[in-house]
């Protein structure tokens, strides 16, 4: 039974490592990684809406064949609206465009209004052992619904708070016990890996509401012009030009902090630091003010994220990396969970204990 329940804690445990990192790498990279959930039945039986698929990420190399389920985002038609899909190939190729169907539909995608897809909509394929995708049943309900209510910003923290007040709660309830018991390292291991669910949670809500902007344009002592791909265009010496950059939006109970920076000294953002409260919608803008001639391609970039520190030093941080103020916000409400065994006397000594008798067994099994 002992065994039963490590072996049944280890996979709960790879499940929720699997999820993590999907999430934030899905969060990242704006596509499908590692896991897909699947959000509707158009390819039953093969799985249903709230299964999680496991996927392979594709390359420019990689080969597309008839009878591939591939997951693609469509910027025509009327998929264009639905996210990632996840249906058959049923015919074409990579220059032309595919053929999609989900196996459930009557008609393929192309005979509904959307048109061939192309090969570079294409992020993924499902994983298959033979030819029978790996599908784990109803584990993206979960995921389902968090996406439901993304737009309320009380959510998520919420959930963290239920975990911390759920491992106290433990920690409570086994209080007793622990002080007749020598104590392990389980518990250690609750409280640390909690604390890391938190700050994954925290860094993935904050890390899909930013967005990063590439800003192409030129500076020149002649005079104006038309760039391609370029929104500003070429500039005179001089010349200042406004464009729109993000709606910041904060749906949710919460104050958030909304941060916008760039290292382009030329470009200004309308709003560098704003604190958005509870239901405010702001639309945000950028100057370039032409000052040096010369070809840039700046990045600017929009965070949104919890007040867990003062909006002043979210955007110190901001000014310096991104990365840094979204990983130092995050582990602001995980970091007590973290901490805490350590700051623990008994708790402490568990794992020193546990270090020790770890290093006194790998010492023994060395042949030297």
């Amino acid at each position: 039974m002992k065994l039963f329940t490590r072996i049944l804690n280890a996979l709960l445990a790879i499940a929720i490592l699997c999820t993590l990192i999907a999430a934030v790498g899905s969060a990242i990279t704006k596509k499908p990684v590692l896991l897909s959930v699947i959000r509707s039945n158009s390819m039953y039986p093969v799985w249903e809406r709230g299964d999680m698929v496991i996927i392979k990420n594709l390359y420019e190399k990689d080969i597309i064949e008839n009878g591939d389920i591939v997951f693609f985002e469509t910027e025509e038609g009327n998929l264009a609206d639905k996210g990632w899909i996840a249906h058959r190939v049923m015919d074409g190729n990579e220059s032309a465009g595919f053929i999609t169907k989900g196996d459930a539909n009557d008609s393929t995608d192309q005979n509904v209004g959307t048109g061939l897809i192309d090969r570079e909509w294409i992020a993924a394929k499902a994983f298959t052992i033979g030819e029978t995708p790996i599908v784990i049943p109803k584990l993206g309900h979960l995921s389902l619904l968090v996406e439901k209510y993304q737009g309320n910003s009380f959510l998520l923290p919420a959930i963290a708070l239920i975990l911390a007040v759920l491992i106290g709660f433990g920690e409570l309830k086994s209080s007793r016990i622990r002080q007749k018991k020598e104590i392990g390292i389980e518990l250690q291991l609750i409280y640390i890996f909690g604390g890391l669910t938190i700050v994954v949670i925290m860094g993935a809500t904050m890390l899909a509401s930013g967005q990063k902007m590439n800003v192409i344009y030129e500076v020149s002592e002649q005079g104006q012009g038309v760039l391609m791909g370029s929104e500003v265009g070429i500039l005179q010496i001089g010349d200042e030009v406004s464009q729109p950059l993000s709606e910041l939006k904060n749906g949710g109970f919460f104050p958030l902090i909304g941060s916008t920076t760039t290292k382009d000294k030329q470009i200004v953002p309308s709003h560098k630091n704003i604190k958005l409260s509870q239901g405010q919608q702001l639309e945000t803008t950028y100057t370039v003010t032409a000052q040096q001639p010369g070809a840039y391609e700046s990045t600017i970039q929009v965070g949104l994220f919890y007040p867990f520190l003062p909006a002043s030093f979210i955007y110190f941080l901001s000014e310096k990396s991104y990365w840094l103020a979204l990983v130092v916000v995050s582990f602001i409400p995980g970091l007590p969970l973290i901490i805490y065994p350590m700051i623990d006397g008994k708790m402490r000594r568990g794992i020193l204990k546990y270090i020790r008798k770890r290093k006194r067994k790998l010492r023994s099994a060395l042949p030297f």
